[in-house]
């Protein structure tokens, strides 16, 4: 008999009846059958893809692949029929090693592509995707239309990470009919993180006609829709998830982010408060809260956003601390600036030499500002002391001689920091403002001149020209 004649469905709807096959095997044997694997390659839980792959219902259907459907499949001999229902599908549900082992034997050149197909299936749920792979290819040479051995293929390619070579199965899955909400929400996801965001929006659009409510896959269209700067569309799309929603801390955190692209930190401040006030913000919320305060000159509000941020994570960011720390002295917030430094030296994680450093030379900015220079020179000169090429120290300890009359230590500090690279330029400004005090012209202008080669400054050009100017006419 012709090996392509068509053979009866072997499985109603293409499912695997497990029930049906225990009932079939019944009275063979008195031993228990080994428990097969109900998981299908599961990724971790933290991984981009762990809530839509290892989803119950997505694994059914995987595990339901070991089934067919006749009509569209590609076709047994009545032998290989009886091969399959009497001793693969049994051992499918006794024991996956032996059905392994009887299936590499019935996989070859010759056979059904059914059998390199349910071979490829036997791999993929036990995660060795390779074998999977090379499987589900072989039953595609056989039979180039077999769907779900590209669906499949599709997959498992997406599964070990080989995005890009994902992309044509599940293509050529969607050309025969079989587009699903899992197939074109895998082939956004592979589009997504190859960088091709128009095709991944695309994708993403089809997957939600099937599953309108799937949270990944909208999630992902926002996600393309931002990667392609289309930010009103992805801000009416989270709008929509933050209602259904609203105790995921991602979506006010990204809707946070899309308002500060479109500048209008304003409404981002809104978000973040809304995370905050819901007891779901984190760490960096909180301090991208604070930075946003500061940007609409709110520093005891930057403060209180601060000081929540450092209670969270209990003192572990001691860096990121005192870049709000910094922020806030650059901004002249000195009286939060010092309620910060408090906490941070209260936090159980010591700073490190580095950052005790940086520390100790924001608190000598805020001393001198206050009042309190003796102090913080003190300190400053200490940490010369300790490096002496601390080109950050040596400016504000020659700001804090220059304040104080101290010219010759002033000049000193300024000449020791222009030395310094990364320091040079903002060095010779400061001696060029001290020697002009002293009516200095014409060398504090060679010095204003060394600045500018170092690194132009329109400000600094101005002031070159009037000091250049009072050179000329020897005018204060």
């Amino acid at each position: 008999m012709n090996r392509y004649l068509k053979p009866g469905r072997l499985l109603s709807g293409g499912l695997l009846m497990l029930a049906s096959i225990a009932t079939a095997q019944a009275g063979k044997a008195d031993k228990q059958p080994a428990q097969a694997p109900v998981t299908f390659a599961p990724v971790p839980a933290g991984h981009e893809l762990a809530s839509l792959w290892n989803d119950p219902e997505f694994t059914r259907r995987l595990l339901g692949s070991y089934g067919f459907a006749s009509e569209v499949e590609p076709r047994m001999t009545p032998e290989e029929q009886a091969t399959y229902r009497d001793k693969v599908v049994p051992l499918l549900r006794e024991d996956q090693q032996k059905a392994r082992e009887t299936l590499e034997s019935l996989a070859q050149p010759g056979a059904s592509a059914v059998f390199d197909f349910t071979l490829g299936n036997i791999y993929f749920q036990a995660e060795d995707l390779t074998n999977a792979v090379t499987h589900f290819q072989a039953a595609i040479a056989k039979f180039p239309d077999y769907r779900r051995a590209h669906k499949n293929l599709g997959f498992a390619l997406v599964r070990s990470g080989q995005y890009a070579a994902a992309i044509k199965p599940l293509v050529s899955t969607v050309e025969l009919d079989g587009g699903d909400g899992k197939v074109f929400g895998l082939l956004g996801f592979a589009y997504a993180s190859l960088g091709r965001h128009v095709s991944a929006e695309a994708a993403y659009r089809q997957a939600l006609v099937f599953e309108p409510e799937n949270l990944d896959f909208k999630l992902g269209l926002v996600k393309s829709a931002v990667s392609t700067a289309n930010y009103d569309y992805a801000l009416a799309l989270l709008d929509e998830l933050i209602r259904e929603y609203p105790e995921r801390e991602n979506l006010w955190s990204l809707q946070a982010n899309l308002y500060i692209q479109k500048e209008q930190p304003a409404k981002a401040i809104i978000s973040l408060e809304m995370l905050r006030r819901a007891g779901k913000a984190t760490p960096p919320s909180l301090y991208l809260l604070g930075d946003l305060h500061m940007s609409q000159d709110a520093p005891d509000l930057a403060l209180a956003a601060y000081l929540d941020a450092l209670n969270l994570d209990n003192g572990q960011n001691p860096t990121r601390a005192l870049r709000a720390a910094q922020i806030l002295v650059s901004r002249n917030a000195f009286d939060q600036a010092s309620q910060l430094f408090v906490k941070i030296r209260q936090a159980p994680t010591a700073l490190s030499d580095p950052d005790e450093l940086k520390l100790l030379k924001l608190e000598s900015k805020v001393a001198m500002s206050s009042g309190a220079g003796e102090k913080a020179i003190e300190t400053l000169e200490q940490i010369v002391q300790k490096d002496p090429l601390d080109g950050e120290a040596l400016l504000l300890a020659g700001d804090y001689y220059a304040r104080n009359g101290q010219k010759e230590k002033a000049e000193l500090r300024y000449q020791t920091a222009s030395a310094i690279q990364g320091f040079e330029a903002d060095a010779y400004v400061k001696h060029a403002q001290l020697l002009v005090q002293s009516q200095k012209y014409a060398p504090a202008a060679e010095l204003l001149r060394k600045a500018q080669k170092v690194k132009p400054r329109d400000n600094v050009q101005r002031y070159l020209d009037k000091v250049d100017q009072l050179a000329k006419t020897g005018r204060s």
